[in-house]
């Protein structure tokens, strides 16, 4: 018999102990007021833009960190002002925009086809953004599965994620999957598992957890493979036409948004288990950091134990927290992205740096106990390197040119 809801139910115990105690402020996710201009603006990645809120109130005296999300929150827009001069910009979405967005703050001309304007975003239709970005949230490492320690941006590790599959709460597929079986679903060669029919959905464009999902180590297929039509179960050439990408069978996602799963039993997405904590702490967030935010947008989602060839059945969540045993080639570190010569910045030396940074060991009260906020907004700490793609938080050592 399966257990439906034993991730939920934990999950959810943290935030229903301290429900009562939520402040009367508002509540909101970008920064507030959004004319409050602080000292380090970040935009990016839809995985920790929950984190960046919560250490956007935590840190210093709220002064610090302006974190602004992938999407608009209730009553934003798809427009960002990050600095008082100037500045005023559309929202990136994604791992792979926020990136865009520091580089173009750089002063880095984005558009590859060239000539283009130093310093656009978006590329080639966008506004000069010079001076208007100094960290990017990153849910995925820009060099893929080989670290490198060179590049104009460093990585700097903020937390343990991991990704797994979420299916319907309610449906019939199981809550125990194999890489194996998730692997030959994405790749279209199976269309039911367990005897059950299954739709694997595909998460927008210029998401970091699309980009980790299907590198080689993972689902081993392509963006190009995709748009030629070679996977259609998710996306169909209807014209035989290789200058024309496939059409998605469904709609692209917003990663990490559940709902999507609501009268779709038999569909399938990859989800963020750091993410799916938060969601479910979001009482307990609210609580210890108003007047942050956290939306609740899991819906009917079950998140799936994996097992490997080397691995047995593995659940996602442990105790209410993310389990950073989960299988190895679906654990990844989160970053806060920053130019390499900017390291030796005094504020972003103390606010980023180390196991001793404000990111890495910032605290909050959480039923009379302290917890780190990283933790707090579901993931893992890990205070020691393994290596440089699973690093200790704070470590610098990990770099790329975009």
């Amino acid at each position: 018999m399966k257990v439906k809801t034993i991730g939920r139910v934990a999950v959810a115990g943290l935030g229903a102990a301290v429900a009562l105690v939520v402040a009367a402020s508002p509540a909101v996710a970008d920064p507030d007021p959004a004319t409050e201009f602080r000292q380090l603006a970040g935009v990016g990645s839809d995985t920790t833009q929950d984190l960046g809120n919560g250490l956007g109130e935590a840190l210093g005296a709220g002064d610090l960190v302006a974190s602004w999300d992938a999407r608009p929150p209730a009553g934003g827009t798809t427009t960002i002002k990050t600095k008082s001069t100037g500045c005023s910009f559309q929202r990136p979405n994604g791992s792979g925009q926020g990136r865009q967005a520091l580089r173009a703050s750089q002063g880095e001309d984005l558009d590859g086809a060239g000539p283009g304007t130093a310093g656009q975003f978006p590329a080639a239709t966008g506004v000069n953004i010079q001076g208007c970005v100094d960290f990017a949230r990153s849910s995925s490492y820009g060099g893929g599965s080989t670290p490198s320690n060179t590049g104009a941006y460093t990585y700097i590790p903020a937390g343990v994620d991991a990704v797994t599959l979420a299916v319907h709460q309610d449906g019939d597929l199981p809550f125990g999957w194999s890489f194996a079986q998730i692997q030959r679903v994405y790749k279209c060669f199976d269309t039911r598992v367990a005897g059950n029919t299954v739709v694997p959905r595909m998460i927008q464009t210029g998401s970091g957890t699309w980009e980790f999902w299907i590198q080689p180590a993972r689902m081993a297929i392509t963006e190009n493979e995709i748009n030629a039509g070679d996977y259609p179960c998710m996306a169909v050439d209807h014209d035989n036409n290789i200058s024309t990408p496939a059409v998605p069978v469904h709609p692209r996602v917003q990663e990490h948004d559940g709902t999507v799963l609501t009268g779709n039993l038999t569909h399938v997405i990859p989800f963020s288990i750091g993410q799916f904590v938060a969601q479910g702490n979001h009482a307990a967030i609210e609580a210890a950091l108003p007047p942050v935010v956290v939306a609740d947008r899991r819906g009917p989602t079950q998140p799936v134990a994996m097992s490997t060839t080397t691995q047995a059945t593995t659940q996602p969540v442990v105790g209410g927290v993310l389990n950073v045993n989960f299988p190895v080639p679906f654990r990844r570190d989160v970053y806060n992205v920053v130019p390499t010569a900017n390291l030796t910045n005094p504020l972003v030396q103390s606010t980023f740096v180390g196991t001793g940074s404000q990111v890495c060991s910032d605290t909050v009260t959480v039923n009379g106990q302290q917890r780190r906020v990283v933790e707090l907004f579901g993931f893992g700490y890990r205070g020691t390197l393994n290596s440089p793609l699973e690093a200790n938080c704070g470590y610098t050592d990990l770099r790329f040119n975009s």
